[in-house]
């Protein structure tokens, strides 16, 4: 059982801090729980004693006669240490600190706040806050905030006061009301995934919202708490987020490419998805997710038809429906067929099904048609889009007719197992039958985007869904059971060392334990050992520098390329070591490492760098100037297994490169995803990786090559 119940679900309250006086958080506090009718036992605790709202008051929580589930606390913080003491002494289980002043105001709040945490921990008290405006339950008709909140089928976790009350606001106009409610402010204590994994638990919650600024985390496993309670939530109720600072995030400078692309908020995008999380830009586009959600029919899939009594609108959805994920194909003959015997001859009917004015004759149409279109196995969703709720204005029969209209598509759309989203002109003048449809489980949007991006949202969730379940039933490759000690061992002798930099020999040797297929290197010390080498090769080899001291190895003009023969080699080596030293004279130089030269293929780079929320990330992209100037990456946090590889291969721009663009074969996606899959096990299971850079990584028709690898270790 959550421990979160006694805070959604307590069966007593004391509010610390209740006051007589209208202008003080405690009275507008203590209103609030009377006004609703909060079921359970209220107890006001005030130092200025007498009644408030006809209850007797307490001087301190101690003198409270019954037992204590929660406590709400709205007191200054120079009074906050010895009441969080008797409410441990009390035995209360939950604490909401709406009080400010704590560590959103520097050194002393956070010490004040880590005070706080001890004394709670002592006696297994959770504690909200501080810096919140509360909580609200409909399960027990408690409104433990300062806004006006009413009963409905979402839940909304936030970190802002006022965009909870700018949501709530509008939630109203659209009759919507919340089963859960709550503001976190600080997240000392109870965070983002506390309140994900008991919504998982709560069966009147419809669909989760979430206003996020980002997670406190005082370890990475935080980050990854959330990740794996939203995933559990997700398989039973859909969450929606606002996650703000896409612009505020830079990247990460770092050594390697990987850590300089990784930037905290591309790392949190990718791993709200992985979480199964809807991301959305606006407090409205939350809204309709959450209208959606709470009405509609789960989606199955992303086919749509389009419905429309005016071409223009069908169009417009057409091109919407592309944008945000979906499809509006073209419908089937039988489907045609049977659209035909509804509609006139002039009426386009492949998808878009455009009414082309026949309403104004036949209003049921619309009825008829949506039949139709629900019972195609073809079509997974329908969007109406154009006038309907406006023929009212014609007579007062068109009004009647409406209203006829609606109820039976209404009853249609309740039998049938289908979403339907609506989108109407006459949307903001809320007229009566449109108010019905609304009422009746089909959202009704202003906006012909609005309600085609919902729809999106809809079978983005079941896609979502879906990858969830693969990725679950998925598993990594074969690796070498003796993989992690082989590569700790090359770690212990670089710490050794005193360095944090692996050379290229120390990286390939730890790709190698882990199974990736990795050309064999030699390493020579001397002129001689390099003509020795070459030997051993033979053909064509790549010499390269092999220096901590020197990352960027061809920036140093520490690379050499298509060594032919025995005295090429001896001549490359001196060079190499020139150069090395021309480019830092005090570089501790190695000695040159020799391989054969791989023959080309589509460059790719695949990496990991450690996120400070997440921990350790994987990463796959294009190489050379894809990584470099375009940036076209996907990340997941690690470890993941195959599903996961292979959809971030699929999420890059560049994938036709790797398909076979301009008549050129395909690449090897599997063997891509497989090396992906490996390194991501590989910095999971190596916590001493900070990051790691294959780049380029060869991708051929089958298989792949490693053809550089960079490791950097924490400092």
């Amino acid at each position: 059982m959550s421990d979160l119940v006694p805070l959604f679900k307590p069966n007593s309250v004391a509010l610390i801090g209740a006051s007589s006086n209208s202008t003080k958080y405690g009275y507008w506090t203590a209103k609030s729980l009377v006004e609703n009718k909060f079921q359970g036992d209220i107890y006001f605790v005030s130092r200025s004693g007498g009644e408030i709202f006809g209850l007797p008051t307490y001087p301190d929580i101690l003198a409270v006669p019954g037992e204590v589930d929660l406590a709400i606390i709205a007191i200054a913080p120079k009074f906050i240490l010895p009441v969080m003491e008797q409410c441990v002494e009390k035995g209360v289980k939950c604490a909401i600190v709406v009080s400010t002043g704590f560590g959103e105001v520097g050194p002393e709040g956070k010490e004040l706040e880590r005070q706080m945490l001890e004394i709670a921990r002592r006696g297994n008290m959770r504690v909200q806050g501080p810096n919140c405006m509360g909580t609200y339950s409909a399960a027990k008709s408690m409104n433990a905030s300062i806004i006006d909140l009413a009963p409905g089928p979402m839940s909304l976790v936030l970190q802002s006061g006022n965009f909870g009350i700018d949501i709530n606001f509008n939630a109203k106009a659209r009759n919507l009301g919340y089963s859960c409610w709550a503001t976190i402010g600080n997240q000392m204590d109870v965070r983002f995934h506390d309140f994900v994994e008991y919504i998982e638990t709560d069966d009147a919650t419809k669909v989760l919202l979430l206003y996020m600024e980002g997670l406190r985390v005082e370890s990475e496993e935080d980050g990854r708490k959330f990740i794996a309670a939203a995933q559990r939530t997700v398989a039973k109720v859909p969450i929606a987020a606002i996650k703000i600072g896409r612009s505020a995030a830079g990247a990460r400078a770092a050594a390697s490419h990987t850590g300089s692309l990784a930037g905290s908020e591309k790392v949190f995008d990718a791993a709200l998805r992985q979480a199964g999380i809807i991301r959305v830009d606006s407090p409205g586009q939350l809204l309709d997710a959450a209208e959606a959600f709470s009405k509609c029919k789960p989606a199955k899939g992303r086919r749509i038809a389009i419905l429309t009594d005016g071409g223009g609108h069908g169009v417009m959805a057409t091109d919407f429906a592309e944008q945000f994920g979906l499809e509006a194909p073209v419908l089937s003959d039988a489907t045609q067929a049977r659209l035909r015997e509804i509609l006139l001859p002039h009426c386009p009917i492949k998808n878009p099904v455009d009414l082309a004015g026949t309403p104004e004759a036949d209003m049921w149409v619309f009825d008829r048609c949506l039949k139709v279109l629900l019972q195609d196995p073809d079509v997974d969703g329908i969007v109406i889009v154009g006038l309907y709720g406006g023929y009212a204005d014609l007579s007062e029969e068109f009004r009647a007719l409406e209203m006829d209209v609606a109820r039976s598509m209404t009853e249609r759309i309740a039998a049938s197992d289908k979403p339907v989203v609506m989108h109407s002109i006459y949307a903001p003048q809320r007229p009566e039958c449109l108010e019905y449809i609304s009422g009746h489980g089909v959202p009704v949007f202003g906006g012909v985007d609005a309600a085609v991006r919902t729809m999106g949202v809809l079978a983005r969730y079941a896609g979502l869904k879906e990858a969830l379940r693969e990725e679950a039933a998925g598993e990594c490759p074969d690796m070498p059971a003796d993989r992690k000690e082989k590569a700790r061992a090359i770690i212990a002798a670089v710490r050794a060392a005193g360095r944090t930099n692996l050379v290229e020999t120390e990286a390939r040797g730890i790709l190698r334990c882990y199974g990736l297929d990795i050309s064999e290197d030699y390493l020579a010390t001397s002129a001689d050992e390099a003509a020795a080498c070459y030997r051993k090769i033979g053909g064509r080899v790549v010499m390269k520098i092999v220096s901590p001291d020197i990352l960027h190895k061809t920036d140093a003009g520490g690379v050499a390329l298509n060594i032919d023969s025995e005295a090429k080699a001896r001549e490359a080596y001196g060079q190499l070591v020139k150069n090395g030293l021309r480019y830092k004279s005090d570089a501790v130089i190695f000695g040159v490492m020799l391989t054969a030269m791989l023959p080309g293929g589509v460059e790719c780079i695949i990496g990991s760098s450690h996120d400070n929320t997440f921990g350790p990330t994987v990463m796959f992209g294009l190489g050379g100037i894809f990584v470099e100037i375009l940036k076209d990456v996907a990340f997941r946090v690690a470890p993941v297994n195959m599903p996961s590889c292979r959809s971030m291969i699929r999420e890059i721009k560049g994938l036709g490169m790797l398909q076979g663009a301009r008549g050129s074969k395909p690449c090897d996606l599997e063997a891509l995803a497989e090396a992906a899959c490996i390194v991501s096990y590989l910095v999971d299971e190596l916590r001493e990786v900070a990051e790691v850079d294959l780049n380029p990584v060869f991708a051929w028709e089958k298989g792949l090559a490693i053809a550089d690898a960079r490791i950097i270790l924490h400092g």
